[in-house]
């Protein structure tokens, strides 16, 4: 049965009439084509527009109000009625919708939602539109539209983050840190010969597990991401934080100027359908429930105000501000923007196909280096999409709200420093933590891979073959393990940590 939540967006809706004679041409039976546009209320109300989109909009084009509900069911059933937009050419139109949203096929390679139904005029208008005329009619689920399509960030930007070194070091920056306390020791010293270990060797700053949120880790989140976020600004002054957790808006709008390439993504901060998880009903069930409007409000509302109260800040340290924003709004934004992952192979019969598991953290496939494999989702692809600066430029907000409440509540206590080419602070013990946040394994020998200027990172050492080899070394299976079990453990990956 599909999730209902999948109206939610545009559909292409084309309308028949109801002939019981062979027409032997299709096209004497096309009543309409047009734009239909759902919102979807958690309580199951649908609104929305039904209407022909210009290429750009003067502001005064007609078209038809919605107003419905959806009954959830297999299939769910799906009612409406469409109103003429007074003033306009459709001014008294009224029709009523029943539809029903079609069945999934389980083997289906590219499936589309498709809603199917009859429409009946209720109300006559004009000379050869009497009441009660009965229609059929299909509307056909469009792609979503990408924040890459929308907003997309500037060419320097994507190919900067879209490569293998900034890949690999992202997803083992977080792998490392994220998976270090449930390592066994075998494997924690395999990373420690590679210099992958997350912090200092021998005195590690493991994110999850006993001590997270006083051991510092919650400071390398913070400043390794204020670099990142410092460095793209640098090439993309665009790119901007998000003044607040963005509420959703309609994906369609007929104001004057809008362009029909943003329908579906006005703002460039729409989100997309959540999708099933093959054998994992909990992070399916997550996907929908992180998107709810009552989400935004329970969870997300709620967390912004307590990270933003400077009561609050000036009690805790930056370490742990770091740490429970990592692992409560931080990692449910990204999933409430995460799009289902889909194969960036160049294989035209591949291109394109749902991957609802997402990539294998040992895949080390040169396809997925393509700058259209940007899943939110996955360290290894999330910051070459446009919507983790905003995120992230929001976390970084957060800092120097967490500044001004310590200067306010104890001045002159919080110092700062320029470390790596940022504003950072000096370590005190006991509110700043950490000497210098770990970013990844130092090039001790200057080598380098091109200084700031070039990868943000001039003195990390990325070496793709040895970041390969230390994500082996923390996904792959222990000697004799069972491995679905370290399979099982690799699907799961960073983004299921929820919050205490």
């Amino acid at each position: 049965m599909r999730d209902v939540s999948i109206l939610n967006g545009v559909w292409i809706y084309r309308s028949f009439l109801n002939s019981a004679d062979m027409v032997g041409d299709f096209r004497k039976l096309a009543v309409w084509e047009a734009e239909l546009s759902f919102g979807l209320a958690d309580d199951g109300r649908l609104y929305g527009f039904l209407g022909e989109r210009p290429e750009e909009a003067i502001g005064n084009e007609p078209y038809l109000t919605i107003d419905g509900r959806v009954q959830e069911g297999d299939p769910s059933r799906v009612s409406w009625r469409a109103k003429g937009k007074p003033g306009s050419t459709f001014e008294g139109w009224i029709y009523d919708y029943v539809g029903y949203l079609s069945p999934e096929w389980a083997d289906a390679t590219r499936p589309r939602a498709v809603i199917s139904g009859t429409v009946t005029r209720t109300v006559a208008h004009g000379n050869n539109a009497p009441a009660g005329a009965v229609f059929s009619f299909y509307a056909v689920k469009k792609d979503f539209r990408e924040p890459r399509l929308s907003h997309p960030l500037a060419k320097p930007v994507i190919d900067l983050m879209a490569s293998a070194e900034h890949r690999y070091h992202h997803a083992l920056w977080h792998a490392s840190r994220d998976e270090w306390a449930f390592l066994s020791a075998k494997k924690r010293a395999a990373l420690q010969a590679l210099g992958w270990q997350p912090g200092p060797l021998g005195a590690e700053r493991a994110s999850l597990g006993v001590g997270r949120v006083t051991n510092g880790s919650g400071e390398d989140f913070l400043y390794m991401h204020r670099r990142m976020v410092h460095h793209v600004r640098g090439l993309d002054p665009s790119v901007r934080s998000w003044p607040s957790v963005p509420s959703p808006k309609f994906p369609v709008s007929f104001a004057a100027g809008t362009k029909a390439s943003t329908s579906g993504n006005v703002d460039g901060n729409a989100f997309a359908d959540p999708w099933i998880v093959p054998g994992d009903p909990d992070q399916t069930n997550w996907l929908v429930e992180v998107r709810k409007t009552s989400t935004l409000y329970s969870k997300f509302a709620a967390w912004e105000a307590l990270y933003t109260d400077p009561r609050y800040l000036a009690s805790i340290s930056l370490a742990e501000l770091g740490s429970r924003i990592e692992f409560t709004i931080h990692n449910w934004m990204h999933m409430r923007w995460a799009s289902l992952p889909r194969d960036p192979n160049p294989d035209p019969d591949r291109h394109g196909l749902p991957i609802p598991e997402g990539r294998q953290a040992l895949d080390f496939d040169p396809k997925w280096l393509s700058p259209e494999y940007d899943f939110l989702g996955e360290t290894f692809s999330s910051h070459v999409n446009p919507i983790f600066w905003r995120l992230h430029g929001w976390v970084d907000d957060r800092i120097e709200d967490w500044s001004r409440a310590q200067e306010v509540a104890r001045p002159g206590a919080i110092t700062r420093k320029t470390l790596g080419g940022v504003q950072w602070f000096e370590a005190d013990k006991q509110w700043v933590l950490v000497e210098e946040p770990w970013e990844g394994l130092k090039d001790v020998h200057g080598a380098g891979h091109g200084g700031h200027g070039a990868s943000g990172h001039g003195d990390l050492l990325l070496d793709i073959p040895t970041m390969q080899q230390a994500l082996t070394v923390i996904f792959d299976a222990e000697p004799g393990a069972n491995a679905l079990a370290v399979n099982s453990k690799v699907k799961a990956n960073w983004f299921k940590r929820l919050e205490d």
